[in-house]
């Protein structure tokens, strides 16, 4: 039972470290743009599997699809997203420029983090008020005793400030990076 709240708590990491991919700061990285959906073939694909994705300086990157005919999706998809930047088709290739990051954008980019950065905190406490519930329940029909609840609870508390100051850590991190 531990080992399974322990491994749900980890995926909520890394799903943490995803979105945070997903946020734009002042310098893109091939990731930010490789991790966007694309409907293709009839179904989402990430453009990483559908396309190679070269960065050419810090703001501006090309898109070169495996099959020429899914260029126009992808620049669909792109433009559905809002990602904020502008697109240039060429014959087999797709230019992708963001422009620099405004202290506005800034502050947008920054409000969502926080957003963000509460919805996980969100899910790690309703994660751990389920475990503890079912921990009581086993303790209330007599199927462990107090002295493993509580051993239990102060395992679970404890993993779950480790897991909290992580998140934050990642937000802090991420915060910087949108801040320089």
């Amino acid at each position: 039972m531990i080992d399974n709240f322990l491994k749900n708590l980890n995926n909520i990491v890394k799903e943490f470290e995803e979105k945070l991919k997903s946020i734009r700061s002042h310098k893109l990285t091939l990731s930010w743009l490789e991790n966007f959906d694309i409907m293709a073939y009839g179904k989402k694909h990430n453009i990483r599997s559908i396309a190679t994705v070269n960065q050419l300086d810090y703001l501006k990157f090309k898109i070169i699809p495996w099959d020429s005919n899914i260029i126009s999706d992808i620049e669909k998809g792109l433009r559905e997203t809002n990602f904020g930047g502008s697109i240039q088709k060429e014959k087999d290739s797709l230019i992708v420029n963001f422009p620099p990051i405004t202290e506005e954008t800034k502050k947008n980019l920054l409000k969502n983090l926080n957003s963000l950065k509460e919805e996980f905190r969100i899910k790690i406490r309703v994660l751990r008020d389920e475990f503890l519930r079912n921990l009581k329940k086993q303790k209330d029909d007599k199927k462990i005793s107090e002295d493993i609840f509580f051993k239990n609870k102060e395992k679970i508390d404890n993993e779950v400030e480790k897991i909290n100051k992580k998140i934050e850590d990642l937000f802090k991190n991420k915060e910087k990076e949108i801040l320089s």
